[in-house]
């Protein structure tokens, strides 16, 4: 219970992506979710604080639909002068196609915000469909197909506000290492349907693995690229976040 509490308490400050591992119907029954918390404070030589952590909470059919969604946020500092702040909420509705299992469509909202790529609001809305591939064995992978609406505000008057169409275009695998480990990694290319040049590429990896009971460290890389940010933005961001992940 004390855990817990603590991992409430860091939610206050945090971080995650929308979900590396595919999420599958019937896989995981009825009302399930993940709390993921991380913090880092130093003194001395290096003043820093930084905290992070998300939630997701999902429902599953067990038959033909799953519904999930997160919020997480990202705040940061180095001798006292701050250096992140960015949040995101995500839900998506992910239904099979004509009862097959294999071939699902879905649809989903995105809100997101980054102080530090100038970012006030990026709103996204869209769907389209997914097919899986490969089989447990191997492990699974999904691809998917796509569009969606965005709107960006930016927080300068230099950048004009923004309403696109995309492509949305994506492959997530997953694979169990033995009983104790998962690894997962999705990946993005979301190009404006109007003008190819301006794109995105978000990838996104992970390492779980199970300490005790119901905890999982979690070891995260990304590495994303936008070819048209915000003026004086750089075109490439890359992370890596350890994190411990309390499941329910």
């Amino acid at each position: 219970m004390r855990l817990l509490v603590l991992l409430l308490t860091c939610l206050t400050f945090s971080y995650a992506v929308v979900s590396i591992e595919p999420v599958e119907i019937g896989k995981k029954p009825g009302v399930s979710g993940e709390l993921e918390a991380s913090f880092e404070t130093t003194r001395g030589n290096t003043e820093k604080d930084e905290y992070k952590g998300g939630i997701n909470i999902q429902y599953d059919s067990n038959e033909s639909y799953v519904t999930w969604g997160e919020f997480t946020a990202n705040y940061a500092e180095a001798s006292g002068v701050k250096n992140t702040n960015k949040t995101y909420a995500h839900l998506r509705y992910i239904h099979t196609y004509l009862d097959n299992k294999d071939i699902n469509w879905e649809t989903f909202v995105q809100s997101e915000t980054n102080e530090f790529t100038k970012i006030q609001e990026r709103f996204l809305l869209g769907g389209g469909l997914r097919f899986h591939l490969l089989d447990k064995a191997i492990g699974n992978a999904f691809v998917g197909t796509g569009l969606f609406y965005e709107h960006i505000d930016y927080t300068t008057s230099f950048d004009k506000k923004e309403d696109n169409a995309r492509a949305n275009i994506y492959l997530s695998y997953s694979k169990k290492l033995g009983k104790d480990a998962n690894i997962a990694y999705i990946g993005y290319y979301q190009p404006r349907i109007d003008s190819f040049d301006d794109y995105i590429i978000s990838n996104a990896a992970e390492l779980k693995v199970h300490v005790y009971l119901k905890l999982f460290i979690s070891l995260k890389l990304f590495y994303n690229i936008d070819s048209k940010p915000a003026l004086g933005v750089k075109k490439e961001d890359f992370s890596q976040t350890t994190s411990l992940i309390y499941t329910f």
